[in-house]
Parts: C-alpha cells; sequence; structure tokens
C-alpha cells in the first residue's frame, strides 16, 4: 500500500491518485481530520487530469505518531512533505490545506517555495511567523475564538476526548445550521460541553458533515490512533465558510496584507468544514477492524478506484478546478502569443496582475 519511509525516519501513509497526471495536488488535512477528509474531491481531481497526492498527517491515521512534541514542529512537517514529494519523483506540486493543514502548507511555500506552484488555504488564513515566540495563551488573548485551544493542550484533554468521541466529533463536525448550540471556540466552552455529555440518541440527532460509514470511519480511524514572512511570488486561493466560527477577522485581514496574489471565496452559509458540505451522498467505504481502519480505502484509491466516481468534488472542488484552470489561462508561452503554458510555475513567476479581485464562485 502507498506508505514512504522519509529521511526523517517518519512513515506517511498517503493516498496516489492518478499517478500519471501532472500537474501534482498535495493536500494537506486538519484536526481532527485524515486524509479521507478529502474523499469527494480526489476523483473530482483526478479525473479532471491532475495527480492527487493525500497524506494522514503526522500523528493520525496510518501515518507515524511520534512520541516527542519536537517532531510536529511546521517546519519539520514541511521538510517531511517536500521529502514524501521527492520521493514521488514530484518536483512541484499546488498545496491546499485545510485549517491545521492549511497553516502548514503556508509554511511549505514558505520554507520550501521552490517546491509549491500555487497554494489553496480552507478555512484558516494565512499567518506569517510572528516576530517573538507566543504561548496559546497569548493566541487565545488575541483572538476569543480560539480560546478552545487551551482546552486541547491541557493534560485532560486527551482523556476526555477519548472518552467522549461520539460527542466529541459531532461537536467538532457539527453543520453550521447548528448554531451557538454546539459553539465550543470560547475559553472554556469545549470542556464544559464534555463535562457534561448528553444521551448518546441525542448525540446522533445533532447536525452533523459526518453521517453513516463516514461516521464510523472517523470514529474507528480516532480511536485506533488515540488522541495522544509570506511568500509574494505565489498565487494563493482561500476559501472558507462565512459561517464558521473558528475564523478570526483578524487573521483574514492580516491574510490580505501578507499575501499580495489573493482570490478569497466566502462561502454563504458554510461552516468549518467546507470539503464535505453540498457533495452529495457519501459513497460507501471498507472500513477495517485493524490498527488502520482506512488502509484499504487509501489502497482502492491509489489503484484507481477514483476513476469510478461522477461527483464534481462539491463546491471546493469546483472553486480549486476553476482557479487552476484560470492560472493556466493567465500563462503566456515565449514562443507564440496565445499559446497557454502546461505548467503552473512558469504561470507564477510571470503574471503581472498583482491582485486578484474577490469573488465567490
Amino acid at each position: 500500500m502507498p506508505k514512504a519511509i522519509l529521511p526523517s525516519g517518519h512513515t506517511w501513509a498517503y493516498v496516489d491518485a492518478n499517478p500519471q497526471g501532472s500537474p501534482a495536488i498535495l493536500c494537506l488535512h486538519g484536526f481532527p481530520d485524515l486524509g479521507y477528509g478529502y474523499r469527494h474531491q480526489i476523483g473530482a481531481w483526478a479525473r479532471s487530469g491532475f495527480r492527487v497526492i493525500v497524506p494522514d498527517m503526522l500523528g493520525y491515521g496510518g501515518s507515524s505518531a511520534p512520541i516527542d512534541p519536537a517532531q510536529y514542529t511546521t517546519k519539520r512537517l514541511a521538510r517531511d512533505l517536500t521529502a514524501l514529494l521527492t520521493k514521488l519523483g514530484i518536483a512541484r506540486a499546488v498545496v491546499v490545506g485545510h485549517d491545521w493543514g492549511s497553516f502548514t502548507a503556508g509554511r511549505v511555500a514558505l520554507w520550501h517555495p521552490d517546491r509549491v506552484l500555487a497554494l489553496v488555504l480552507m478555512s484558516v488564513p494565512y499567518t506569517p511567523p510572528a516576530l517573538a515566540p507566543m504561548t496559546i495563551a497569548d493566541v487565545a488573548a488575541r483572538a476569543p475564538n480560539l480560546g478552545y485551544q487551551l482546552f486541547l493542550v491541557s493534560p485532560e484533554a486527551a482523556p476526555t476526548l477519548e472518552a467522549n468521541m461520539p460527542y466529541f466529533i459531532a461537536i467538532t463536525f457539527h453543520t453550521p445550521d447548528a448554531g451557538a448550540d454546539v459553539d465550543f471556540t470560547p475559553k472554556n466552552a469545549f470542556r464544559t460541553m464534555l463535562a457534561s455529555p448528553p444521551s448518546p440518541a441525542t448525540i446522533d440527532a445533532m447536525p452533523c458533515v459526518l453521517k453513516g460509514d463516514s461516521l464510523r470511519a472517523y470514529t474507528a480511524a480516532l480511536r485506533a490512533r488515540g488522541m495522544t514572512a509570506s511568500p509574494p511570488t505565489l498565487d494563493v486561493l482561500s476559501i472558507y465558510g462565512k459561517r464558521d466560527a473558528s475564523i478570526a477577522p483578524a487573521a483574514l485581514k492580516m491574510q490580505r496584507r501578507f499575501v499580495p496574489r489573493l482570490t478569497e471565496v466566502p462561502l454563504d452559509g458554510s461552516g468549518h468544514w467546507v470539503m464535505l458540505e453540498g457533495v452529495g451522498e457519501e459513497p460507501p467505504v471498507p472500513i477495517g477492524n485493524n490498527a488502520d481502519p482506512l488502509e484499504e480505502w487509501r489502497e482502492g484509491m491509489s489503484a484507481g478506484a477514483w476513476k469510478d466516481g461522477s461527483g464534481d468534488g462539491g463546491v471546493v472542488g469546483r472553486t480549486v478546478l476553476t482557479w487552476l484552470r484560470e492560472l493556466r489561462n493567465y500563462g503566456r508561452h515565449s514562443g507564440g502569443e496565445g499559446e497557454t503554458v502546461g505548467c503552473l510555475s512558469y504561470i507564477i513567476l510571470t503574471r503581472t496582475k498583482t491582485c486578484i479581485d474577490t469573488a465567490v464562485i
């Protein structure tokens, strides 16, 4: 199955859909997610000719989960991710991120700009490195809707989340119409909710973007693992839901300041899990009973199961494809007027338009 042992010694599990396609799209997920979170977009993008690489991030799913927190710095993650590209024979890729994967994607572009064709950031805007170290308490003080992170770094978080996995998933994967009833973002809100979980029937009835097989797959995978300066030469697509309570308005303002070639796509009615909203029926998924419940799914997608689907990946799938095609159309080959270029790197280096107007696609 697709697993790579990298120079760091870490093993990364991944999907490699349409290995003959080009250019490559590297998709990074956040917390508490898996590479499976891109299941609706993988086939749509692969069928459009792209090679789609979707790893389980370090500490998740089928990838290594080192105990030392120092192994999870974004510099180390970026180094591993570029090493994965090298191992797969990919010089440069479009890097797509969601949630913490968006933050990491921005760092890949910052520290390894020669490996990135373009950026797509979903639900977390680009944030430049701070001038001085910041604690989680500092972050929560500046952005109160990130107060939930104070609980996540506390010693009680891991055992509490593992003991309340169904409720934890229902809270974090809630749909926007759930409203303030499940707003876990303020300080102490997450802790208070999990301290008094409702009945299983009430949890099952909560509005959630995960249903059926997808809910069971996430539950099995999370339980199996346990809970233990900007790139000015890049075009950046930022997609976020207008009803995402975890987005700090100040972060959006900072992103607009530090990313000159930015396209923002705010989605009306969408919440945090933009990849999973408005995508239609969930496809059946084989769920294993071993320590890696989604191993068979990754193998199938890498072996060509993406060819059997017909979905377009929802609003995220369509938006990213439209944007990437627009980038290609900006390129002009030096050998003749009007020729489009097949390599995005040429477009990124030669585009003269410094800003794309904000638009909802």
